[in-house]
């Protein structure tokens, strides 16, 4: 049962997440290092809280980068329709999204920023996701390096 996909992003970072097992893909997700570290430390806050663990998933990750690409491309940092956009990727019924802006930032200190913020959080924190995927772009956006 598809029921919940969520995305998360830094600027340079945007990850995606569900509660269901999706249909099999092939291979396996395909995350960059500083992506896998995101994941880790989501992962990390998570099992504080007695949550079940994030798992990458390939698509989300596709949704993910390809949003990140998009906001660097049209020099625009917003959410923008996610749901419609994410669906083309995958058919979860929830799907959220967090996103942020940083220069020359760490995935620690992102994935603080989220917990600080009330909003960001009770998406992170959400026992409805399962599923992660983490798209991460580096560039301009306006006057400020993302």
């Amino acid at each position: 049962m598809r029921s919940a996909a969520l995305v998360l992003g830094t600027f340079s970072t945007l990850l995606l997440l569900a509660s269901a097992a999706p249909a099999a893909q092939a291979g396996g997700p395909r995350l960059d290092a500083g992506e896998r570290t995101v994941v880790r430390v989501i992962n990390r806050a998570r099992a504080r809280h007695g949550l079940q663990r994030l798992r990458a998933e390939r698509r989300l990750a596709g949704a993910a980068d390809l949003h990140s690409r998009q906001m660097l491309a049209a020099d625009s940092f917003a959410h923008g329709s996610f749901t419609e956009r994410v669906r083309r990727f995958v058919g979860y019924r929830r799907i959220g999204e967090t996103i942020a802006m940083t220069a020359r930032c760490s995935a620690h200190r992102v994935v603080r920023m989220w917990l600080a913020s009330p909003g960001h959080r009770a998406v992170l924190l959400s026992r409805s996701f399962g599923r992660v995927g983490v798209g991460r772009r580096v560039g301009r956006l306006g006057d400020r390096r993302a």
